[in-house]
């Protein structure tokens, strides 16, 4: 089995990017004018295994999965043994609710497709992949829910139909995590944590239920939101944007904060503003669940800075499940030093995680982001599907020292 996910767990379908809600905005409510939407109530049954990727109550192949990493060198021997442990069946008094990208084939008009419709080992190889290392930190609950196609984030789709759909994958979301906040948390920390239509969904979640609850920001240790740009706030300012208590991260140690990012090759145009995404829509936003609408004029957007910056630098082992065969037969391997990295931007509404690959003479190490730039999406989306591969070193770092840092 394991050596049938080394060989699979690369193999994604292609990723697109990408109970009513009581915190509706009171000036717009009344307002016949104002496009909102009423947000459902899920139907699917979250106390059902069925309709979990991940549980402790539930056995999986991640329940024994080996998380040790190999970093190869340039001449593809092992350079070190970097060890992780597994918890995601045990509670170390940190938890992480993970929600996995678009997973899918269907992709020809916009629609929710039913969770019996989509392939659960696609969906788990894709969890493990991006996010089974985040385990080491605790329990991981990583839900199946109705996800939006592809398409349904096209700027030229309606905004009602697109709001309505995003809104059945978000109710899913939404009570899979209450599920999991009654009956497992129990005080818990909590790392959020999720990739593309997944870090959306989060976004909305963060907005309906922890900004303007205290005591649950409280329990936040970070929100990992990966292949999520276009976060936005007051120019110079990192709060305000789409929720209105919560900030991004600024510094490593910081909790209840938010870490998001997007890869580009250095040497890609960074593209323009994509009106189709989530933090656009007038319905979602009138429907409380994102705090404000973007302000062309006095708003900019940030990315997480607080490990990489402006400068270039070696970037620190670049994360990858063990499809290469390379090391002891290790499931992940990594490779340090293969690309340089930095945070750029290039005006106030254009920035990006950048990277380039940048192998010493005669490095044997496979580029395992080649191929991508042949990808449909590449224009438009860079790197995306490798945007954990790329910075899940750093965001390891980050909430070590977050955990450390934070009571």
């Amino acid at each position: 089995m394991k050596e049938l996910m080394r060989k699979n767990i690369l193999l994604y379908v292609v990723l697109f990017i990408v109970s009513c809600s009581k915190d509706k905005n009171p000036d717009l409510q009344d307002d016949p004018l104002v496009l909102t939407i009423e947000l459902p109530n899920s139907i699917v049954d979250y106390t059902s295994m069925t309709n979990w990727a991940f549980h402790p109550n539930k056995t999986t192949i991640l329940s024994n999965y080996n998380l040790d990493i190999e970093i190869i060198d340039e001449n593809l021997q092992v350079q070190q043994t970097v060890q992780i442990d597994n918890n995601s069946n045990i509670n170390t008094g940190i938890d992480v609710f993970f929600v996995h990208p678009t997973v899918l084939s269907q992709n020809s008009i916009p629609e929710n497709i039913d969770i019996e419709n989509q392939s659960s080992f696609l969906i788990n190889s894709t969890i493990i992949a991006q996010g089974g290392l985040l385990s080491k930190y605790g329990r991981m609950f990583a839900p199946r829910y109705r996800q939006s196609t592809g398409v349904t984030f096209k700027d030229y789709v309606d905004k009602e139909l697109q709001a309505n759909i995003i809104a059945t994958s978000f109710s899913d979301v939404k009570a899979a995590f209450l599920t999991y906040l009654n009956n497992y948390n129990n005080g818990n920390k909590i790392i959020l944590a999720g990739h593309s239509q997944g870090s959306y969904l989060l976004s909305m979640l963060l907005r309906d239920l922890f900004d303007h609850d205290e005591n649950l920001r409280a329990q936040l240790v970070t929100a990992a939101l990966g292949g999520m740009g276009y976060v936005y706030a007051n120019q110079g300012l990192y709060q305000n944007g789409w929720w209105q208590n919560i900030p991004l991260c600024t510094t490593a140690a910081q909790c209840e904060c938010i870490n998001n990012w997007t890869t580009y090759d250095e040497n890609q145009s960074i593209p323009e503003i994509n009106y189709g995404l989530p933090e656009f829509n007038p319905y979602l936003i009138n429907s409380g669940l994102v705090y404000r609408a973007f302000n062309e004029n006095e708003d900019w957007f940030v990315q997480d800075f607080s490990f990489y910056n402006e400068t270039t630098s070696s970037l620190t082992n670049y994360i990858t499940p063990n499809s290469y065969n390379l090391g002891t037969g290790v499931n992940f391997i990594a490779f340090n030093g293969l690309y340089n990295i930095r945070h750029r931007r290039e005006n106030s509404q254009k920035v990006v995680l950048s990277i380039e690959y940048n192998p010493v003479i005669n490095d044997q190490r496979p580029n395992d982001l080649e191929n991508e730039q042949n990808h449909p999406n590449y224009p438009n989306w860079g790197y995306h599907i490798k945007d954990y591969h790329i910075y899940l070193w750093a965001l390891i770092q980050q909430i070590d020292e977050k955990i450390n840092n934070c009571s």
